[in-house]
């Protein structure tokens, strides 16, 4: 149960029994299609893995938690949450707050890489508790890049703690693919980008999907 005092299961039940999901196409309201896909647990990360978009999608990630807790569904029944990708990374910060709202989901949250999913993205999509690859779609897993302005000293401070983000990076890959060390440190320094089929090989995606998902 939530601790607040409105409860969820009442909303989105009106959600998803109002005319305004089942009719579209009489009304006249532009968000239409975003209520429909909030009602189908669809969740988009496009563009760049920006903070704006990771707040959004880990309030809806907490959100279909406490209802699917609300309503009393065991893990093994609940609804996936389905996190759909194109995106050509961004904020590792942002990147690890969707990642973490992820793994500690216990709604199933299944990440949908349905054309790129790179740097930052590719980190994310391989947490899915299912991940499924577009037939042509493609990955890309590199260190990044980084910058800052300001002295010496923060920048050594700032250097520091990136290294920190890239060996959680690391730590994150060897532990969600079948990519073992060595092959991660062979191609550290490289883009290294993987086909739909050299991401099952890897461990990357586990199914590529043969109808639309």
């Amino acid at each position: 149960m939530t601790n607040i005092d409105i409860k969820i299961k009442p909303l989105i039940d009106k959600l998803l029994l109002s005319d305004e999901v089942n009719a579209p196409k009489i009304l006249n309201i532009d968000n239409v299609l975003d209520l429909f896909n909030v009602g189908q647990r669809n969740l988009f990360l496009v563009n760049n893995v920006v903070e704006e978009d990771a707040n959004g999608i880990n309030s809806l990630i907490r959100f279909w938690n406490a209802y699917d807790e609300e309503v009393g569904l065991p893990i093994e029944e609940r609804e996936p949450i389905k996190l759909y990708i194109n995106n050509y990374g961004g904020s590792l910060v942002a990147g690890y707050s969707i990642i973490d709202s992820i793994l500690l989901s216990k709604t199933p949250v299944w990440t949908i890489n349905i054309a790129a999913a790179y740097s930052a993205a590719f980190e994310i999509f391989i947490v899915g508790h299912k991940r499924i690859a577009y037939p042509l779609s493609s990955f890309l897993c590199h260190e990044g890049s980084a910058g800052m302005v300001g002295d010496a000293n923060k920048f050594r401070n700032y250097a520091d703690f990136y290294g920190v983000q890239l060996d959680q990076a690391k730590q994150n890959i060897l532990a969600h693919t079948k990519i073992t060390k060595e092959e991660y440190e062979k191609h550290q320094k490289d883009d290294w980008w993987f086909t739909a089929e050299e991401a099952i090989k890897y461990g990357i995606c586990d199914e590529i999907a043969e109808v639309l998902v």
